[in-house]
Formats: structure tokens, sequence, C-alpha cells
């Protein structure tokens, strides 16, 4: 397997359009940590670069220089795309121990909080008329109207629910709107969508779903397994509130045979049409009706994607292992060897196979940390609004 510092192209341009180099950072520098989650796509990525005090004045705003701020940072390898985003935060250190600076970039999901979005701005449409509306279309004129480094809406999926009605005037940043209004809708199911940004600045909205392994891994790779089934985020009996009018109350029958009556209320956004609100309302349900595996994981050793294994169930490898910081959020992931396997092909089962919902390479010590999927907190109206520095990323 390739070592990172040398595989890696660390670039930097003025913006995602210029094919001038401003920096190029590849081998220099001697720490780097990158990261990806759902929502989201590319979150952020952390680097130290020990270079000259000259050197590192001109990444800095001063008088008379705007320094390296939002500037279109690529790591890649071999042509693949590792990681991309924009510069937001640098350190100038210069003591003892080290002399450069320290580089932190959010990936082009921190972009849909650039713009503010409100339906009842001129030319942007009212979704609480006419219709059919569905939460793709509306996803597609926030970054049209809103988010313009953000490059097209291709792979924004049309969802199927006509949502038309729904009220978006109270003015928001896209993120939050996605985050907090459309993301605890479902379609017509009891899927759970994702909103991402990933290469060339291209957004995705798609439905979780498992139509195939993406990696696997054995015991002996892990640095660290801790199985938490923690059933505080059980709920079996939720109530959909839209707006401040309830809905109607549903419940899982194995749910609320095997364990305590545990109710929740999801709040969703005025105007709701009925069938999309008990969309969302078994979203929520299917989501949350198990005791679920909270508990990241490290990766220290191999990972192995389906293309290298012969029998998948029987565990047999025919071929090298594969670059961790390939592995990303949104991929499923399993661990072989946990528990014996009851059948050849993946299913979710919260204690071996998991959907990746965040993911953290360090380069420096070669480890990967993943966060399996867990129940959506944000649709829980009792949960404050946290991490509000984080969504600034």
């Amino acid at each position: 397997m390739p070592n990172p510092k040398e595989a890696w192209r660390v670039l930097v341009f003025p913006n995602y359009s210029a094919t001038a180099l401003a920096a190029d950072l590849s081998q220099r520098w001697t720490r780097a940590t990158i990261s990806s989650g759902q929502h989201g796509g590319f979150k952020e990525a952390r680097l130290s670069i020990p270079m000259s005090l000259p050197e590192a004045w001109t990444w800095l705003n001063r008088e008379g220089a705007v320094g390296r701020h939002f500037y279109h940072i690529t790591i890649t390898e071999s042509g693949r795309t590792v990681w991309e985003g924009r510069i937001h935060d640098v350190e100038l250190q210069a003591d003892e121990s080290f002399q450069g600076i320290h580089l932190t970039a959010a990936g082009y999901w921190a972009a849909m909080r650039d713009r503010t979005y409100s339906a009842s701005d001129s030319g942007n449409t009212d979704w609480a008329a006419g219709g059919p509306h569905n939460v793709g279309k509306i996803i597609r004129e926030l970054i049209t109207k809103s988010a313009p480094d953000i490059n097209g809406t291709a792979d924004v999926t049309l969802n199927e629910r006509d949502i038309a009605g729904i009220v978006l005037t109270a003015r928001g940043y896209p993120q939050d709107i996605i985050l907090d209004r459309l993301a605890p809708l479902s379609d017509s199911g009891t899927g759970v969508w994702y909103y991402a940004v990933w290469e060339d600045r291209k957004p995705s909205w798609t439905a979780r779903s498992l139509t195939q392994v993406d990696w696997y891994v054995w015991a002996a790779d892990l640095g660290r397994l801790s199985i938490s089934q923690q059933g505080k985020h059980l709920r079996n009996r939720i109530l959909p509130v839209v707006g401040t009018a309830e809905g109607t109350w549903a419940s899982d029958g194995e749910g609320t045979a095997n364990w305590p009556i545990r109710e929740l209320s999801i709040a969703l956004p005025a105007g709701l049409p009925t069938t999309a609100a008990n969309d969302a309302r078994d979203m929520a349900l299917a989501s949350r009706r198990r005791p679920k595996q909270d508990q990241a994981f490290t990766i220290t050793g191999n990972v192995y994607s389906p293309r290298i294994l012969g029998t998948a169930a029987a565990g047999t490898l025919i071929g090298p292992s594969q670059p961790k910081w390939w592995v990303r959020a949104g991929d499923v992931i399993r661990v072989q060897d946990l528990v014996p396997a009851s059948a050849a092909t993946g299913t979710f089962d919260d204690l071996r196979t998991f959907f990746i919902i965040e993911s953290v390479y360090d380069a420096g010590a070669d480890i990967l940390s993943i966060q399996p999927d867990r129940p959506q907190g944000r649709i829980d109206v009792l949960l404050p609004r946290i991490q509000q520095l984080e969504r600034d990323r």
C-alpha cells in the first residue's frame, strides 16, 4: 500500500477555476488528517507545513496582502481525488517545536452557509403554492440561488413525493434548511436521504441503500472496536408535528412488544402535506425502532474492497489491501469475522455491517476512524440546536 506522504499530491490554487498554482505542498506536510461525513461529503482537512517565516507570512491576511483564505486546495493520488475544499483557517507557529503554518480547510458543503435563502425573495419559488414540488427540486433551487460555489445539480435526485404547501419563507442558510427542514423528510417510503458535495464540487442528494458492501475489514485489523447498542435512541411510537399541528401517531408492533413504549415528536416544516409528514414519521420510526450500534471504531490494519475478495462470506483474499484514505462517508463497511456470517450478501445488521456516517483518516498515524450510522438526532424536537460551529466549517 502506498505511503500517503509519497502518494498524495497537495496543491493550492487561488480559486477552483484557476490553473496557476499558488503552492505545491506535496511531500512538504508533516501532519495531515482528512474527514468526510453524511450530510456533507468532504468535511475537513488539517495540514501542518514547515516553512520559513517570510513564506509563512504570505499565507496570512495583513496590511497590503489578503492572505490565502478561501483558496482552493486539492489532495489527489494518481488522478483520484482524495479530498478537496477551501482554506478557512491559517495558523502561524514559530517556536522551538515547529516553524511554519497549520491549515484547516473545509469541503464545499461549507459553501452552503455563504449566502441565505428565502422563498419570499424575488425570483424564488413559492413552495406553498402550485406544484407538484419535491425535496430534490427545492435543493436544486437552494444551490442555484444561494450556493454558486457548488458545481451543478445533475446528481441531486428529484424525489417522488409531492410536498407542495411546505413553507420555506423563514430566511436561513441552505445548509440549515437542508439539515433542519428537508433531511427529516423521506420519500414514498422509509429511506433516509443524505446531501453531500464530493469531487469537482458536485452535489448529490440520494437515499441510503445497501446495494453492495464497499469495504471489508477483519477483526485483527481493528485498533479498537466496542459494540454499544444504546437503548436511549430507541423510539417505537412517533408523532409528526407539522408547524404546530400534531399529526397521527404511528407505532412499531415488534418494538412495543419487546420494549417499553417510548415516544418521540418530530418537528416538520409548516405546510407539509399529511402524506409527506407520515413518510417522515415512518422513516423516523424505521430508524429508531431497535437499539442501534452507536460506538465508533478505528482501523489500524488493512481494508479490502469486493474487487479483491473471492468468496466474501468465507473471507478468501485474492489481492492486496487498499488505501484506508479511500474509505469515506456514505460507503458500507463490514467487519467480516466479528460474528458468524449469516449470509453472503450484506444487510445492515447494527453488529458488523454499517453505513459509514463519518470517517477521519490520520495520515501520520495511518489510522482510519469510522462512525457507524445512527438515528438522526436533528429530527428530535427535544434536542437542542448544537454543533453550530461545526456547521460553519
